[in-house]
């Protein structure tokens, strides 16, 4: 195989004004039930539609093309530089010079270790330049919150409020002149927003208090906008309680030179407005939010538009569901990804161009995945798994597009009988020479392990359950993991032996990845082989990322 490239430096400079816009999708979506549904690629003529039922729309389809692919979640994040990056559990992956995907591994220096079975994950990134800020989401039973701040190079945990264990920054947007602000959640209700400049966090002008309303406000989200407006989406206290029970949904918005936001509640759709806000991005100098509305014991789509003054709602996709999230592209148009029940859900674009057009249903091409090597977390062990025969259905989750224009999605992949899979992937309008295979949770723990320094394995170490032994660096180009004089040296008694082709200290390596009870049974043979085939072999502990494998044994 060709020379691996050095590692890449520094990215300081390419992440020049880094901040969260308000990009809806900086979290993962949770993977949806796998009950049978079908298809909507594969749906025949559709039925007569019933009475109060959605009227069909037109389907269109949208040629976007697979850019990376995982065996687990991956959300977008668009940056303030207008550029759009995935993360997969704690890794981050961006658009190379030469359109393809690149993971960051070097950018999980400094993170904790992350269990493949507590699935942390990256819920929102923000800041700027050689300043940036990151927060990781635990979810489950024990759900919790880490905040990382990173300077030369490397993350360092990070206290929002030191006073109140728990607090961590939910969401990020760039205000103003470029710098970071942050909304702080102490875990329990509470709200606050911080600035983040080079001197750290301080608090905002900007306040969450808005007279006449019985309770403060509780946003969930923040946009900036370049003329130095703010506004975030928030569920406040209406003034009569009595009339109006529970929180009020609405946006604030504070000017350029404000301290005091006004708050806007949302319009009522069929005289129903909705509890909370799902969904809130930028668009053209105002924004857009998006969610779902009850109406008849059906939720309906929500889609709203908000300059700061009034609202304009638009009529809903003719469809049942909720929005989790939307964008707006410079044609103009309006795409939305819908929610709903089972596994498959839906994405419908509008075009804008002055009266408002119809909602027409977007389908995506399907998605052809390749033979693929996982960490088995019940197993404790790699595991290979064959592709899918033909290609997956995209269900969307999560859309947004970068400053060049290029539209991006996250979908789940759902099976030919419907259902879904483990498997995710990134689509984007421009296309990538080959669809980058991103780390899962248990590449990603392998991965910082590796990062950390090399120490040799010794009998009965607790602390070194598995070996790494590396034969050479990858060189020339193979179809197959190996030398072939390799590979026929290692059968019979080492045929149950896993050689792989593998990341490590970056570089691309052939090595043997085992138990340490296996090293040390098989270790006389293993320097056998290695030095009869004049590799200079060095076992060290942990396992690297696996890349691809091979075993005699199959």
């Amino acid at each position: 195989m060709p020379a691996q490239p050095p590692p890449r430096p520094a990215r300081s400079a390419l992440l020049a004004a880094l901040a969260l816009s308000a990009c809806d999708t900086h979290a993962p979506a949770p993977a949806k039930a796998v009950a049978p549904t079908p298809s909507p690629a594969a749906a025949g003529k559709p039925a007569e539609p019933e009475e109060d039922a959605p009227t069909a729309a037109r389907t269109v389809k949208l040629e976007l093309q697979a850019v990376a692919t995982r065996r687990g979640p991956i959300a977008l994040h668009r940056l303030g530089d207008g550029e759009m990056v995935t993360s997969g559990g704690l890794m981050l992956a961006r658009g190379g010079a030469d359109g393809n995907m690149v993971q960051e591994t070097d950018w999980l220096g400094g993170l904790h270790p992350a269990d493949p079975s507590e699935g942390w994950r990256v819920r929102a990134i923000g800041g700027r330049d050689d300043d940036l800020w990151l927060t990781v989401a635990r979810d489950g039973d024990d759900p919790a919150h880490r905040v990382y701040r990173r300077r030369e190079n490397t993350w360092a945990p990070h206290e929002p409020a030191p006073e109140v264990p728990g607090a961590y920054y939910v969401d990020y947007a760039t205000w103003p002149e470029g710098h970071a602000i942050a909304l702080r959640s102490d875990g329990a209700g509470g709200t606050a927003l911080v600035v983040l400049d080079d001197e750290g966090a301080r608090p905002a002008r900007p306040r969450l208090e808005v007279a006449g309303l019985s309770e403060a406000p509780r946003p969930t989200r923040v946009a900036g906008l370049a003329s130095g407006e703010l506004f975030a989406s928030v569920g406040a206290g209406p003034v009569d309680k009595e009339a109006q029970p529970g929180l009020q949904s609405g946006v604030l918005r504070w000017g350029p030179e404000d301290a005091t936001g006004i708050f806007a509640p949302l319009p009522g759709l069929e005289s129903r407005a909705p509890k909370e806000v799902a969904a809130l991005v930028e668009s053209g100098g105002q924004v857009l939010i998006g969610t779902g509305v009850e109406i008849d014991e059906e939720v309906v789509p929500y889609v709203a538009r908000f300059d700061g003054t009034s609202w304009r709602v638009l009529d809903p996709p003719p469809a049942r569901g909720s929005v989790v999230s939307l964008v707006e592209t410079p044609e103009p148009a309006i795409f939305v990804v819908l929610d709903e029940d089972g596994p498959a859900d839906s994405l419908w674009r509008i075009h804008a161009g002055g009266d408002w057009d119809m909602w027409e249903r977007v389908e995506l091409p399907p998605v052809q995945l390749t033979d693929s090597w996982f960490w088995d977390q019940a197993a404790g062990a790699w595991a290979s798994e064959p592709a899918p025969p033909g290609g997956l259905t995209p269900s969307p989750r999560a859309i947004g597009h970068d400053a060049a224009g290029t539209l991006w999605l996250s979908a789940q992949l759902l099976l030919a009988d419907g259902t879904a899979s483990p498997h995710h992937a990134v689509l984007r309008s421009g296309a990538a020479a080959t669809p980058l295979a991103l780390y899962d949770d248990g590449q990603i723990h392998a991965a910082q392990q590796d990062l950390l320094p090399r120490r040799s394995p010794r009998v009965g170490d607790a602390g070194c359950p598995q070996v790494y032994v590396q034969l050479y660096t990858v060189s020339e180009d193979s179809p197959e993991v190996g030398a072939p004089e390799l590979r026929s040296a290692l059968t019979g008694p080492l045929g149950s032996l896993l050689l792989g082709e593998v990341r490590s200290q970056g570089e691309r390596q052939v090595g043997l990845l085992l138990a340490a009870d296996d090293y040390e049974a098989h270790k006389a043979a293993i320097a056998g082989v290695a030095g009869k085939l004049r590799y200079r072999s060095r076992a060290s502990c942990g396992h690297p990322p696996l890349l691809r494998g091979w075993r005699a044994s199959g």
